[in-house]
């Protein structure tokens, strides 16, 4: 080091203007911040005009009876009737939700695979029919 330089500890020297000048800055830049409304903006078009029109209900429901291209008879997933699916129904696990294969001849829970069957042998007694609460196979006392 030369002679001419002090050695400084890595702190910076403090002056008498430095609290001052810093308060300046901050109320620039607030006014920055709060005239940033009236800032013109080079990537929005001034003459843009919304053009957002209010329809009443009455409107509304004129344009979707209009506008519906198909007849008042014509058959939609929701209008068919049709029997029963020849298929069997799919069975859950009750105690993991993926598709069960078997079913507890004890507790009649329905289960996925082997992990779960040990865990159903392990549940405690009530627990069971809290499962089958959940799919509405409990059994109820009167």
């Amino acid at each position: 080091m030369t002679a001419s330089r002090k050695k400084t500890s890595g702190r910076r020297s403090l002056d008498a203007s430095s609290p001052a000048s810093s308060t300046a800055e901050v109320s620039a830049r607030s006014d920055v911040i709060t005239n940033l409304a009236a800032v013109d903006k080079p990537f929005k078009n001034p003459s843009y005009k919304a053009t957002k029109k209010y329809r009443s209900l009455k409107q509304v429901l004129a344009l979707e009876k209009n506008n519906n291209p198909y007849p008042v008879d014509f058959p939609t997933f929701w209008s068919i009737e049709a029997p029963p699916s020849l298929l069997p129904a799919t069975k859950y696990c009750d105690i993991t939700g993926y598709e069960a294969l078997y079913t507890d001849p004890k507790s009649n829970l329905r289960y996925h695979n082997v992990e779960i069957y040990q865990y159903i042998q392990e549940l405690p007694r009530g627990t069971e029919q809290q499962y089958l609460e959940l799919r509405n196979a409990h059994v109820v006392l009167r």
